[in-house]
């Protein structure tokens, strides 16, 4: 039963040689025209090779969901050995991923991920099958829109694949095709949210069809979230009642060996013989009109059913070093419940060959919780099982690349075999793929090597630690969200850090750690970053690292846990610091085994200043003194403006208010200047404002707007830096008749 659906290689791969020039010369061909492979429709520019949504190199296989931790993943097939910009030596290309998303009243813009892909010659494993395609997954976090359980969200999520070009952003873009890539819809089930007053008072005008207000007293709390017990499991009479023919007109389609399935599967089981629990089990059956006997025969004959739930990719994020596993459901009954209700399991049982051995190992087993859902799409529904992988032993040189098999096994409300890789459970089925571990040096467990692996969200081999403590210059990216730069203009920039700097590594279980840091040119040991904070787990909730004695802290289990956080530093100021590692067999410095360099970076927490700072750094006035004077409708309004940092990052220029009723015109830099390019102090640059047109701008009180940033790394986070507005107002009068 092992199938794979995603895209298989072509059956003629490439050579170097046969690199077509769309590929090899794609960035240089776009810059002689934007429009050179027609796929911008509404661009005057003449196409001149038409070149759309080709998978000859990479496609999109599938989109998927976890709704307990709000991931949205797509599964990404790497096909050639050839034509994506290098070996794994080398900075190679980023496959980009753009997610819309759909509720009901239009697409909107979920966010940008993708993952970095490299030449990678082909090869048979083990077992003789081909290494391609190569699976990745690209992973992004939504923050979805939801409501209770009696009403289930449903949206439709649309992914934009596409080779070295960002699927630019906005709703807009929703259609926008690649060159190279593809794009695929699907549809996913979002996790309820909690029950509120707001909620419950819908609930009782919906049953009673009335129009009760919630008492003013309680508009304060109208959604603050109630929450409620986990519902317990329906029970058989429950389920038979809920799957009878004669009260759900669909449910002949539930199968009393599948609805009951809780109750038949401790008789299968492997185990001594209990006559007493199959005479009770036969009379609970025959009491609601159930024949035991017909439900075990149906059953003994059913196995790896894929009529309510099928796997269909399988792949590896190597961004957060998780195994993904695609799912869909296809029915809208057969799941033991709805949302209101505990509904079941589907369980996704992991196993790799990671040295070519062709010997399977066990990884773990995640459950992804489903219910019925009488309102599913035609195309039912996507999941995403994740399973966190510690890879840190598998890794090695970049010459010579390293390709694991990795097994993925459904099987609905029983877990799959732990011991048996090719057994097949009543209802799923068996996935194969070919996968690339990322470079790096292997790892000893029982030798620990103290070793930060990204500071601020940046992996530590990009930041010059010995030095600047800035990022390196030219093309860095996060460490888990690889289509994001750290300069994010695309410059190449250096950043700072600021804000809390997330500290990560590897987990040696059975082991202690500390972090220590201490301002350059401090020869003391330096502070213990000893806040404690929490870490996800695999499964459920978070763990709660909280320090010991002297700021040390105890490993926790990688195959416990979603994510490898060493410590959370809230730095302040705009020092230079530096952080160590230290490892011990216990929480003391006499026990310690291994110490890391120490690892420097600069900090940087102060944004753009504006008045009365002096100097000021961001500064917007109008000419000749009009700060806040009247203008006439129509007039064409001239000033200056300051934005200047010392790691500056970009300005923006707007009017205020600007609304329907209200359109105004934006200020425009005069002459021209790029928005990352600073104005600095004293003179500034100038800037215009247009009231006329393209807006015939009212009568009104308004302001210019001016907003800049630095391009410090904030909170570990892509996107966020330290930021800053001022503003000049200034009136419109109309003109007398």
């Amino acid at each position: 039963m092992s199938a794979s659906h995603s895209p298989q290689a072509p059956s003629h791969p490439i050579g170097i040689s046969e690199i077509p020039i769309e590929r090899h010369q794609f960035k240089a061909l776009l810059l002689q025209n934007g429009n050179y492979f027609g796929n911008l429709p509404t661009s005057q520019l003449k196409p001149v090779k038409s070149l759309i949504t080709n998978t000859s190199f990479e496609q999109l296989g599938c989109v998927g969901y976890n709704p307990a931790k709000q991931l949205l993943e797509a599964t990404i097939a790497i096909k050639q050995p050839f034509g994506y910009g290098g070996n794994a030596c080398q900075i190679g290309t980023v496959e980009y991923v753009r997610f819309f998303i759909d509720y009901g009243s239009g697409w909107e813009d979920a966010g940008l991920t993708g993952v970095r892909v490299h030449d990678i010659p082909n090869g048979t494993d083990c077992s003789g099958s081909s290494t391609k395609p190569l699976i990745y997954v690209a992973v992004l976090k939504l923050d979805p829109k939801t409501r209770p359980c009696r009403h289930p969200v449903l949206p439709k999520v649309r992914a934009i694949l596409s080779w070295q070009w960002a699927p630019p952003a906005g709703p807009a873009n929703a259609g926008w095709l690649p060159p190279w890539g593809n794009v695929v819809e699907t549809h996913i089930q979002l996790q309820p949210g909690f029950w509120n007053l707001g909620s419950i008072f819908e609930l009782i005008n919906e049953s009673a069809n009335l129009k009760v207000k919630i008492p003013s007293l309680f508009e304060p709390v109208k959604f603050h979230p109630i929450p409620l017990p986990d519902p317990a499991p329906l029970s058989l009479f429950q389920l038979t009642e809920k799957y009878a023919p004669k009260v759900v007109e669909h449910a002949a389609l539930v199968e009393p060996h599948r609805f009951g399935f809780s109750q038949l599967h401790p008789l299968v089981a492997q185990g001594a013989y209990t006559s007493e629990l199959v005479a009770s089990q036969e009379a609970a059956w025959k009491g609601i009109g159930l024949n035991l006997s017909e439900a075990l025969a149906a059953l003994e004959k059913n196995q790896a059913n894929v009529s309510y739930e099928q796997l269909e990719c399988l792949g590896l994020d190597e961004s957060f070093e998780r195994l993904v596993a695609t799912f869909r459901i296809k029915r809208p009954v057969g799941y033991s419940g709805d949302l209101c209700h505990a509904g079941s399991q589907e369980y996704v049982a992991f196993w790799a060959d990671w040295e070519n051995k062709c010997q399977w190992t066990y990884l773990g087993t995640v459950a992804v919780n489903v219910h019925d859902i009488a309102s599913i799409p035609p195309d039912g529904l996507t999941y995403a099982a994740l399973l966190p992988v510690d890879l840190s032993t598998h890794r090695r040189g970049c010459g010579n690349p390293k390709i694991g098999r990795v097994r993925a096994v459904l099987s609905w409300a029983v877990p799959p075999s732990s011991s048996d890789p090719e057994a097949l459970q009543y209802w799923g089925n068996r996935l194969d793929a070919h996968v690339q571990i990322l470079p790096g040096e292997p790892i000893d467990p029982h030798n620990p090597v103290a070793k930060i692996r990204n500071l601020g969200g940046i992996p530590i081999e990009n930041i010059e630690t010995s030095s600047t403590g800035l990022t390196q210059s030219g093309h860095v990216v996060f460490a888990h969200y690889p289509a994001s730069p750290a300069d994010e203009s695309g410059l190449g920039r250096q950043c700072p850090f600021g804000g809390t700097v997330q500290i990560e590594g590897f987990f040696y279980p059975g082991f202690f750690y500390r972090l220590r840091v201490r301002k350059v040119g401090d020869i003391s040991p330096g502070i213990p970053v000893d806040s404690d904070f929490y870490v996800e787990r695999n499964d459920i909730g978070f763990d709660h690292q909280v320090h010991l004695s002297g700021g040390w802290f105890s490993y926790l289990d990688p195959a416990q846990e979603f994510t490898r956080t060493l410590g959370v530093w809230p730095t302040s100021g705009d020092d230079k610091w530096e952080v160590v590692l230290e490892i011990a067999t216990a929480p003391n410095e006499a026990s310690v085994v291994s110490t890391s360099p120490w690892y420097r970076i600069q900090l940087d927490n102060t944004p753009p200043l504006p008045l009365p700072t002096t100097p000021a750094t961001l500064e917007v006035h109008i000419a000749a003194s009009g700060d806040c004077k009247d203008f006439n409708e129509g007039d064409t309004i001239h000033g200056t403006f300051i934005a200047d940092d010392l790691y500056f990052g970009g300005w923006s220029l707007s009017t205020e208010p600007n609304t329907v009723a209200i359109p105004s015109n934006q200020p425009f830099a005069d002459p021209l200047l790029a928005g990352t390019t600073s104005a600095p102090g004293p003179v500034g640059n100038g800037w215009t404002l247009h009231t006329a047109s393209p807006h015939h701008m009212r009568p009104c009180g308004y302001v210019v707007r001016l907003d800049a940033s630095d391009r410090s790394i904030v909170n570990s986070y892509p996107g966020s830096h330290n930021s800053n507005s001022t503003a000049v107002g200034f009136c419109l009068r109309k003109l007398a008749p």
